[in-house]
């Protein structure tokens, strides 16, 4: 059996002596194809205001980001990146149940200037979203105060399905943060 060219060029595959076949190509992350060919990549940033502190810590932990993925296709996280004034830690959750009240719209914006889709879902941020319990608790990431952006990745990446939720709550509450959450849309 030989695996041919599929351009029909006549060239055949070639094997080593320990049967590994042999080749020179090209990878491409799955976000840059998505970005590239769909259109479907975005990035939520959320600014330092006087608005993302919490003006009081007594309150608990306050949630600074939801996320509500009302697209068909899931939203697929492989990327968030943090930073804080002072030594914080950020809780993720998945799955809360609950409406979520006050927070700002957020909108996402899409990485390919070329797309002109638009992220489809509930997002918002702020210094307190109320209205929400209950669900899984996914990570915690601890982020120093070191002037410097920390990013966490997900090497299988965090799949959010259609009507799913991923909340973000900073745990000290008092201090002021920076987040950008990096997303794109993929079928599985």
């Amino acid at each position: 059996m030989l695996l041919e060219d599929g351009t029909g060029s006549g060239r055949t595959a070639k094997v080593d002596a320990e049967n590994k076949l042999e080749t020179r190509a090209v990878t491409e992350a799955e976000a840059q194809h998505v970005n590239s060919k769909e259109g479907e990549a975005y990035i939520l940033f959320s600014p330092i205001s006087s608005d993302n502190q919490n003006p009081s810590a007594d309150l608990g932990p306050p949630c600074i980001f939801y996320i509500k993925n009302t697209n068909d296709t899931n939203l697929i996280i492989p990327e968030v990146r943090m930073w804080a004034e002072e030594n914080e830690y950020i809780d993720i959750y998945l799955n809360q149940i609950g409406t979520p009240i006050d927070g700002n719209t957020a909108t996402p914006v899409n990485m390919n200037l070329n797309s002109g889709k638009q992220a489809t879902g509930t997002f918002l941020e702020g210094a307190r979203i109320t209205g929400m319990s209950g669900g899984v608790f996914f990570d915690r990431l601890r982020i120093a105060a070191d002037d410097a952006d920390h990013v966490f990745k997900w090497e299988p990446t965090i799949i959010i399905p259609k009507n799913n939720i991923l909340t973000i709550y900073a745990g000290n509450g008092g201090i002021l943060t920076e987040a950008t959450v990096i997303f794109y849309y993929h079928g599985l």
